[in-house]
């Protein structure tokens, strides 16, 4: 899973290539999902959304990508830094890229789970991290999947539902490993605009086979990506939060 992409096609890139040498051991090519903003912030909204499209990856609909849809949305749902980035944005889509992202989903089920950007069933703009335990608890009510993974905390983080109990986690080094019964909600992190003090590219592994979740960590060129976002004309700010 790749969330949060943000047209940071360096960091893109790395972590294609990343997957690409772990699946050469594998035996059978990945399912590659993006999971919403793939666009925003980042300098290559472009050329992010033709390497999306170029390697066949399942896509939803993000925050970002409805703003860009929707003037309304963006005056509404984006503060007034954010949507300068994403005016800017907008400005740098093409006619092509803009059909595309309006026929993006809001969510996906594959393989038995469900993909969507902020929270299920289905919604690109509610934070994970803004929910206590009971509206979380609740939230699993809002799909019948045994997985739901999201993005747009751009946190490793989740939550497990398992005998009317709730109980938070973190996915750090350890992959982890899915109790039998257990119900779940998981945030990938970010692959473009980590924010976890970690500035590395962030994305998820899911291994259904075992039931195991691993994040992968991939370093990447950072002032590349931070020089392209000034010469595209997007806010500096935005640069210096990738280191």
């Amino acid at each position: 899973m790749l969330a949060d992409i943000h047209a940071n096609l360096q960091a893109l890139t790395a972590v294609l290539a990343d997957l690409d040498a772990l699946a050469a051991g594998w035996g059978r090519p990945p399912r590659l999902v993006a999971l919403g903003d793939m666009i925003g912030y980042g300098g290559d909204p472009g050329a992010v959304l033709d390497v999306v499209q170029a390697r066949g990856m399942a896509a939803i609909l993000g925050n970002h990508e409805k703003g860009a849809l929707d003037p309304a949305c963006r005056k509404r749902c984006f503060h007034i830094q954010s949507r300068e980035a994403l005016e800017r944005t907008c400005e740098l889509l093409s006619e092509a890229d803009r059909k595309y992202l309006a026929g993006l989903p809001g969510h996906l089920v594959l393989d038995g789970c469900r993909f969507t950007h902020g929270m299920p069933p289905d919604d690109p703009l509610t934070y994970f991290i803004t929910r206590d335990d009971d509206e979380l608890a609740a939230a699993f009510a809002d799909f019948t999947e045994r997985v739901c993974f999201v993005g747009h905390s751009h946190v490793l983080e989740g939550a497990c539902f398992s005998g009317g109990r709730l109980t938070r986690l973190e996915l750090g080094d350890e992959a982890l490993s899915l109790e039998a019964g257990g119900r779940y909600i998981l945030c990938c992190g970010s692959v473009g605009q980590p924010r976890d003090g970690d500035n590395r590219a962030k994305y998820v592994i899911f291994d259904p086979a075992d039931t195991t979740v691993a994040v992968r960590r991939v370093a990447y060129d950072i002032k590349a990506a931070a020089d392209r976002i000034v010469a595209r004309g997007l806010p500096e700010r935005y640069a210096k939060r990738l280191w």
